[in-house]
């Protein structure tokens, strides 16, 4: 973890901030010393010359321990963002089985309270480093007083260790528990934001989900207390620990060794000045287990990511037109938390420039895997995808996708208009004017202004995105199957043929059987199998 961790922080800072972390434990083993040797002087040395040291000594503490706490900040932060930044430029390359495979519940916890707190054992990690500098020096230094005194307070160290160490299965447990509890309240605060009209309509439904849903927060607070009693148990017996050591130094060592009472103020001195660094390193020790659990979930995550992320991607603005898009001998599988293993394929297909292809079957046909391997977003396990001939590399995907447009069944519409900030507002009102949205909403480089629209609506939204887009081949996964009668005519008889007379590739499934006589092209679809259907004749004008 600490190579993990060293790896995502800032170049410039690394090494400099452990220079700092070495000024801020050895300035206060600086003080402490000043301090045992002021005691044991006259007061005319202690005011003249110990006193302006310890004026010395106590500025350079404040100030490195300011300015590291400051740095630590810096780095920690640094961190969450460089971490997060990674996990998610992974996920935005990784195919959409591997988000489906997994909870979003799981990967919105790893990608926020995971990550802090990984993140947040930077902060302790390096916070620890002054304590464990400064013990270094402050333990030999009480073993130079008191041999025995120096025994002592190993013992109560390796006590108060050891009382955190028997916690650990516990907590560890306990923290596995509690993330499973958190992972589970953020699918039903998802799934409560998708289904509110129908929790808001079904009275029993409602009450079934928030007595659902109090049941899990009721058994997160539980297992809360639960692990919150445990911390304070390792707490009272630190403190417990830590007076036993006040009287052992004040009682029980000048009993077994006779200590003149300067040497017992010294002592203490060395003590109390090493009580708060000890507790911070014990203390802390709990929070590494939970972290340890943390980072073994990012860490798995990044494991599945990582494949991607080794295959090169260079940024591409436009491709140049097609001839033709061939599939040979193309197999896939589609893997999600619903199905598993549906198989396509194998497939031969061939996708000419500027055809328009309808493609229908039954659901789960694989009408929908098929579009995802035709746009580059799933990798076949066998086969090859050309380009007039030409067989892709993995390193040519990036450049294949860019021929696409695709609005699956399952879309999204982003409010702001990424990757289009450059259109201008006569391009942008001429595409909500094709899909019959003009007063409805409206385009602009900031941003659309209104999404809360029908399915219906939302769906010819991003039919509009995806013609400002301007790609070569469009994907419409039942586009048609929420629009009105007027629409559909609209679109079969008006905009389908205007994009082909701009010559753009399109590809449709569909379960509207009446309209395939505007394809140019029909293949059916029948357990992951394609076969190519006879053109029909098409539907008369009036």
């Amino acid at each position: 973890m600490l190579r993990f961790l060293w790896a995502h922080g800032p170049r410039r800072l690394k090494y400099g901030i452990l220079i700092l972390a070495l000024i801020a434990g050895l300035s206060r083993d600086w003080v402490m010393i000043i301090v045992n040797r002021a005691a044991a002087s006259p007061v005319e040395i202690t005011i003249s010359y110990w006193l302006p040291l310890f004026a010395l000594a106590f500025t350079v503490v404040v100030v490195s321990s300011f300015t590291y706490q400051v740095v630590v900040q810096v780095v920690t932060t640094y961190v969450v963002n460089n971490v997060r930044l990674k996990l998610i430029g992974g996920l935005l390359k990784a195919q959409p089985s591997l988000i489906d495979r997994r909870e979003h519940g799981a990967l919105y916890h790893i990608l926020t309270t995971d990550v802090s707190i990984v993140a947040g054992f930077t902060s302790t990690f390096l916070n620890m480093l002054p304590a464990v500098i400064f013990l270094s020096i402050a333990v030999p230094q009480i073993f130079s007083y008191s041999f025995v005194a120096g025994l002592f307070v190993i013992l109560v160290m390796v006590l108060g260790t050891l009382a955190y160490h028997l916690q650990q299965k516990t907590v560890a447990r306990l923290n596995d528990d509690a993330r499973a509890l958190e992972v589970a309240y953020f699918e039903r605060v998802s799934e409560m934001l998708k289904g509110f009209r129908e929790l808001r309509l079904n009275q029993p439904r409602r009450a079934s989900f928030s007595a659902d849903l109090g049941n899990v927060l009721e058994r997160l607070r539980r297992l809360l207390i639960k692990v919150s009693r445990i911390f304070e148990t390792g707490e009272a017996a630190v403190h417990a620990l830590k007076f036993l050591l006040f009287g052992g130094i004040v009682f029980l060592v000048p009993y077994l060794v006779r200590t003149e009472s300067v040497v017992t103020f010294q002592l203490l001195t060395l003590v109390l000045f090493s009580l708060t660094p000890f507790e911070q390193i014990v203390t802390n020790y709990p929070a590494l287990i939970g972290t340890l659990i943390s980072y073994l979930r990012i860490n798995d995550l990044a494991k599945d990511l990582a494949v991607v992320e080794r295959v090169p991607e260079r940024h591409v603005a436009a491709v140049a037109p097609f001839g033709t898009i061939r599939l040979r001998g193309v197999e896939a599988a589609y893997n999600s938390r619903e199905t598993s293993n549906f198989a396509l394929g194998p497939l031969d297909f061939e996708l000419k420039h500027g055809e328009v292809v309808f493609l229908t079957g039954s659901n789960g046909s694989g009408k929908t895997t098929f579009m995802n391997v035709l746009a580059g977003l799933l990798d076949p396990v066998s086969g090859t995808i050309e380009v007039d001939g030409k067989p892709l590399a993995p390193e040519d995907m990036t450049a294949y996708r860019a021929h696409f447009s695709a609005i699956f069944t399952q879309f999204h519409v982003f409010r702001h208009l990424y990757g289009l900030e450059n259109v201008t507002p006569e391009q942008a009102d001429a595409a909500i004017d094709k899909v019959s949205l003009t007063g409805v909403t409206s385009i602009r480089s900031d941003g659309i202004s209104r999404i809360d629209l029908s399915s219906g609506q939302r769906r010819r939204l991003a039919l509009a995105i995806a013609l400002l887009e301007d790609r070569n081949v469009l994907i419409l996964d039942e586009f048609v199957a929420d629009q009105d009668p007027e629409k559909r005519d609209y679109f079969f008889r008006t905009l389908l043929p205007s994009l082909r007379q701009q010559g753009k590739t399109v590809v449709i499934s569909t379960h509207d059987l009446a309209w395939l006589g505007f394809a140019d092209r029909i293949i059916n679809f029948e357990n992951g199998q394609m076969s190519e259907q006879p053109r029909q004749p098409a539907m008369n004008e009036a």
